[in-house]
Order: C-alpha cells, then sequence, then structure tokens
C-alpha cells in the first residue's frame, strides 16, 4: 500500500495560519485553565446530582468508543477496507490513525505521569496531584479516553473534510465520549477538555508529517497485540 498525496508543500509558511493557531491553542489552554481553576468541582457536583438510568446506560455504551482496543478494531477494519477496496483516501485515513494514535499514547502517558492527578470518584480536591514521583496510580489527566476518540474523530474530519457529515458524525460522537466521562465521575471537566485538545493536535501533527514524507515514504500501517506500528520505505530519489 503506498501512501501518495495530491498536495504540494508551499516553501514559504503561511504567517497568517500560524498566528491563527498560535491564538487558538492559547485561548483554548486558558480556557481550560479557568475550567479548572474555577469549574471542576461545580461540574462534578452538577453531573453527580442529575444521575439517571437511561442517561447512565447511554455513557457507560458511549465510553466504548475512547477505548485503546475500539480504536485498535477501528484502525485495523480501515486499513485492511482500504488494501481491499484500493480507495486512496481509506489508505491515508489508515496510515494517520496509527500515526495520530503513536503521537497521541506518547502524550497522554506523559501527561498521567507527570501530573498524576486524582480523579473525582476518590472524592479528592479537584488540585490533588501527586506529580511525576507519585505511585502512578492516580492518573487523571489527561482523560484518555477522549484523547484516543479525538484523534479518530479529527483523522476521519481532516480527510474526509469535504463531506458535510463525516466531521459532524466523529465529532459528536468523540464530544459524547468526553461528556460520559465527567458524567460517569471517572474525569474532571479539564481533564477531557485536555484530551480533547492532545487528541486533535496528534491527529493534525500526524497529517502534517504525512504531508511531509508521502512523496519521499511509504508507510504500512501495522497493528499487533494492541500496539500500533507501520513499516516504512524511503525513496532517495
Amino acid at each position: 500500500m503506498h501512501a501518495q498525496d495530491s498536495l504540494h508543500l508551499s516553501c514559504t509558511p503561511n504567517k497568517s495560519t500560524t498566528i491563527k493557531t498560535i491564538v487558538l491553542a492559547a485561548g483554548y489552554t486558558g480556557a481550560t485553565y479557568v475550567c479548572y481553576r474555577y469549574f471542576d468541582t461545580r461540574i462534578k457536583n452538577f453531573a453527580q446530582s442529575n444521575q439517571s438510568e437511561a442517561v447512565s446506560s447511554v455513557t457507560h455504551t458511549s465510553e466504548y468508543a475512547g477505548l485503546g482496543a475500539s480504536n485498535i478494531i477501528i484502525t485495523t477494519a480501515t486499513a485492511v477496507t482500504s488494501i481491499i477496496t484500493k480507495d486512496k483516501k481509506l489508505q491515508k485515513t489508515a496510515i494517520l490513525l496509527v500515526g495520530g494514535h503513536i503521537i497521541n499514547d506518547i502524550v497522554t502517558n506523559q501527561f498521567k505521569i507527570t501530573f498524576q492527578r486524582h480523579r473525582p470518584n476518590t472524592g479528592d480536591p479537584y488540585n490533588t496531584f501527586d506529580w511525576r514521583g507519585g505511585p502512578k496510580t492516580n492518573l487523571s489527566f489527561i482523560s484518555a479516553h477522549t484523547s484516543n476518540a479525538f484523534t479518530t474523530a479529527t483523522v476521519f474530519a481532516t480527510v474526509y473534510n469535504k463531506s458535510k457529515w463525516v466531521p459532524v458524525v466523529a465529532y459528536s460522537v468523540a464530544s459524547l465520549v468526553g461528556l460520559s466521562r465527567i458524567y460517569n465521575n471517572d474525569h474532571w471537566a479539564s481533564d477531557v477538555m485536555a484530551g480533547a485538545a492532545v487528541g486533535f493536535a496528534s491527529a493534525k501533527t500526524a497529517n502534517g508529517l504525512y504531508k511531509l514524507a508521502a512523496r519521499k515514504i511509504t508507510l504500512i500501517p501495522q497493528v499487533n497485540n494492541g500496539h500500533y506500528g507501520f513499516a516504512l520505505y524511503c525513496s532517495l530519489k
């Protein structure tokens, strides 16, 4: 399976796009901090005081979309289908899913190990952290379910950006996963916000690397025993 892309990269960076990205990233980071500082506890209390059996059933089911195993299945199914159908967009999607999840797994795990934040279901305050020297039992920040879901959603939304419904469905499912983690008292709202950002950024980074490498490198996605990987072939011509 050969990764090819008809897009040609400009040698001159688009300064306005770069500035816009920086501003949006800074704004989102600020909003996440404000949520952490002033709203995490309020959102937790609101969610826990408005529990219902029907909603709980939906949220527990939707959480499966954020599991690593579920995303492995999605990646594998996409890769196999792309090979059978020889669909170029699906081939690119499979490659970005592998690359995006590799990046996301690394970044998410480093956040968890560095902060070691206590989950809301422990009953501890929102600002309780063990930090990097802790026992690695409290890993609330960031939400891996959410980052996984947003990595997958962003890949599909990026590849099929001209579709009217793919980005909407993809991000709706990912958002439901994040909200479910809050509703089920497994994560603070700021954990979910940060997880969404990491998942989004991981997929976009993979897409950027794909554009740079598409004309020189062939990647074949591989998923085996719960591990993401790829075979890489480089042309020096």
